[in-house]
């Protein structure tokens, strides 16, 4: 039945898809804290930061 109604639905907006972290399980929104893929994104963003701080300052 639902193959059915994919095939002849006239939905327009298709459904939004969520990510899950492999790690933690949770959404990619919603990282725990404990998740080492989130630490080392936070970690990423930190070192970002203070490069472009750095560059900023010394021009």
């Amino acid at each position: 039945m639902s193959f059915l109604k994919k095939l002849f639905s006239r939905e327009s907006e298709p459904q939004q898809r969520v990510r899950i972290c492999v790690e933690c399980g949770m959404p990619i929104a919603e990282h725990k804290e404990w998740c080492s893929i989130w630490q080392h994104q936070q970690e990423s963003d930190r070192k970002a930061a203070a490069a472009a701080a750095a560059k900023s300052t010394s021009i």
